[in-house]
């Protein structure tokens, strides 16, 4: 499916259910997938690392 980005006006090809099965999908610890993802990673993102 292509939606397009109501804000850049760019065309994404948005892939559908079962699209990554048989593919190893690599999820940080703690990410809740019941909330949006971009914003928890961006929130992380913020925070400062420690070395």
């Amino acid at each position: 499916m292509t939606v397009r980005n109501s804000r850049t006006g760019q065309f994404v090809t948005v892939r559908g259910a079962g699209a990554l099965k048989g593919q190893a999908l690599s999820l940080k610890p703690g990410l809740d997938l019941t909330m949006p993802i971009a914003a928890q990673v961006l929130k992380d993102s913020d925070k400062p690392k420690s070395k």
